[in-house]
């Protein structure tokens, strides 16, 4: 398996070529009933950094001794990149500039705060950071999503968000103008059924027979 380090000055890892994404657009919070939060992201470069008073604040800030800007989560032509702007560790190594990141990389940023990336899907670019430590957003979550076009919502571990109560799996994913949501069953938004699913807008509740979501766009 390609790690993505390469190593020019002793352990830290040196910045590897990559075609550079967008600037981050749409946070949005997903409320899954009986399973968690998750604070969902879709744009291809994410900020993360700790509390500040400046309007010019990372994507995603925790609570959690780091500048303002600390790291950046890059999704790229090529995968998932990890961009240090302070003190990084991408599996116990140190980060120099930027490096790819595989599924299940610890990472550590400055002192203690833990996360795990993961790609749970072999089928969906989208991505899950998971709070090893216990540093979290202000508003309380149980994980992230760098959603590329779709989140998996089901039973088994290959989904996004493992809701183990559910009997199947319901996908959320983007079109031009906003979300949608398709399932196999009969799913009602914000109280109207449809046979497979329809648009969600932020603020739209979906639920089916052993389920039940809603979207929020951040404040």
């Amino acid at each position: 398996m390609p790690t993505g380090f390469s190593s020019s000055k002793g352990s830290a890892l040196t910045k590897p070529p990559f075609s550079p994404g967008k600037t981050a657009s749409g946070c949005f919070y997903l409320w899954v009933d009986g399973v968690g939060a998750y604070q969902l992201f879709t744009g291809d470069r994410v900020t993360v950094g700790g509390p500040t008073r400046e309007k010019d604040m990372a994507d995603l800030v925790l609570l959690a001794n780091l500048s303002r800007k600390h790291a950046t989560f890059v999704r790229a032509d090529e995968g998932y990149l990890l961009e240090a702007h302070g003190a990084c560790k991408v599996a116990d190594r140190a980060v120099e500039g930027c490096t790819h990141l595989n599924s299940n990389y610890k990472l550590e940023l400055a002192s203690g705060v833990k996360l795990r990336f993961r790609l749970p899907s072999v089928l969906s670019a989208t991505a899950v950071i998971d709070f090893v430590s216990d540093h979290r957003p202000s508003r309380s979550m149980d994980g992230v999503i760098l959603m590329d076009q779709a989140c998996l919502l089901g039973p088994t571990a290959d989904n996004h968000i493992v809701c183990p109560e559910w009997n199947e799996t319901v996908v959320l994913f983007r079109k031009p103008g906003g979300f949608w949501c398709k399932s196999q069953s009969r799913v009602a938004i914000d109280g109207q059924w449809s046979e497979s699913g329809g648009p969600v807008k932020p603020g739209s509740c979906v639920s089916g027979s052993d389920f039940r979501f809603r979207l929020e766009a951040c404040a």
